[in-house]
C-alpha cells in the first residue's frame, strides 16, 4: 500500500503551473449531491454516488441506481449530468454549457458564444484481495470553444483498502492525461490527489482527506454523514485551503426511490446548490 500511496503522490506533483483554469476548469465542478455535501469521495464505499468519486468501489457489491443531477452553480452557470451503475460497472454524462465573450489583444468585441462542455466516463472496478480494491474511469471530453471543437480524454485512477468492517483508507488520481493545445497554447488537464480516512460509528460516517494539486495549496476537509431515521439523512462539510468554508445536504429515500441536496456557500462568490433525484433497477 505504501508504494501505491508514493507512486500516485509523485504522479500529482508533476504539473503544469496552473492548469484547468481555462478550458478544462469544468473537470473541478463537483457532480454529486451527496458527495459534494460531505466531501469523502476517495474512502466512501457504499451508498449512491461512491463510485462517482472512486471508480475502486464498484469492486463491492453496490445497489443498481440511475441518477439526474442539476448543479446550479457559481455566476449563474448550470451543470447536468446523469449515472447508471450495474455490477462492476459504471456510466457517467455530464454537460455544462456557458455563454462568453471573445475579444482580440485590444479588447475589441469580436463576438457571443456558448461554450459547451461535456463528459462521458466508463467505469470498472475489481479486487486484489478481499477488503482490498482498485478501479478505474475512462473520460471522453467534448468541448466546443468560440466555436471550434477541442476533443480530449483523461483517465481517473482509484484504491481503496478496509482494515476493519468500520475503518476504510483510499486514495484517488484523477484527470490524468496528456496536454492539448486549446487556441494558441497547450494546457494540461488539472490534476489531482485526494487521500482520505473513514471511520464508521453506528449511524455516523465521519470522513477526512486532503487533496493535492502541486499547484494550489494543499486543501484539508472533514465531513459527517448521519442517518436520522430510515428515510432521512443529513451531511456537513468543511474545506480548508486559504479559508473555511463550509457545505450542507440532506438526503429522503422511499422505497428504491431517492433524491439528494446539497448546499454550498462560498462568500463573495454567492453559493451553489446541487439537486439529485434517481432510483433503484
Amino acid at each position: 500500500m505504501k508504494k501505491i500511496i508514493l507512486l500516485l503522490i509523485c504522479a500529482a506533483v508533476s504539473f503544469a503551473e496552473n492548469p484547468g483554469t481555462k478550458s478544462f476548469a469544468f473537470l473541478k465542478m463537483p457532480v454529486s449531491s451527496r458527495l459534494a455535501a460531505m466531501n469523502g469521495s476517495s474512502v466512501l464505499w457504499e451508498g449512491r454516488d461512491c463510485w462517482r468519486g472512486n471508480p475502486a468501489m464498484l469492486a463491492f457489491r453496490q445497489d443498481r441506481t440511475a441518477t439526474f443531477s442539476q448543479n446550479a452553480w457559481y455566476m449563474s452557470t448550470k451543470q447536468n449530468s446523469a449515472a447508471v451503475n450495474a455490477g462492476h460497472f459504471g456510466l457517467s454524462w455530464q454537460n455544462y454549457n456557458f455563454d462568453d465573450t471573445a475579444r482580440d489583444s485590444a479588447g475589441e468585441k469580436l463576438g457571443d458564444f456558448t461554450d459547451r462542455y461535456g463528459v462521458m466516463g466508463l467505469s470498472y472496478g475489481f479486487r486484489l484481495k478481499r477488503y482490498t480494491v482498485t478501479g478505474l474511469t475512462y473520460k471522453k471530453l467534448s468541448q466546443k470553444i468560440y466555436g471550434e471543437d477541442y476533443d480530449h480524454s483523461a483517465w481517473d485512477f482509484g484504491f481503496l483498502t478496509q482494515p476493519s468492517r468500520a475503518t476504510a483508507f483510499g486514495a484517488v488520481l484523477s484527470n490524468v492525461g496528456s496536454k492539448k493545445k486549446i487556441i494558441n497554447a497547450k494546457e494540461e488537464l488539472p490534476r489531482a490527489l485526494e487521500l482520505g480516512a473513514l471511520q464508521k460509528m453506528g449511524r455516523f460516517y465521519l470522513v477526512s482527506e486532503v487533496k493535492l494539486t502541486g499547484y494550489e495549496k494543499i486543501q484539508y476537509l472533514l465531513g459527517l454523514e448521519f442517518k436520522q431515521q430510515k428515510n432521512l439523512t443529513l451531511r456537513i462539510g468543511s474545506s480548508y485551503q486559504d479559508d473555511l468554508n463550509m457545505s450542507f445536504g440532506l438526503g429522503w429515500q422511499d422505497g428504491g426511490y431517492f433524491a439528494d441536496l446539497a448546499f454550498l456557500p462560498h462568500g463573495a462568490l454567492g453559493y451553489a446548490y446541487i439537486t439529485s433525484v434517481g432510483f433503484k433497477f
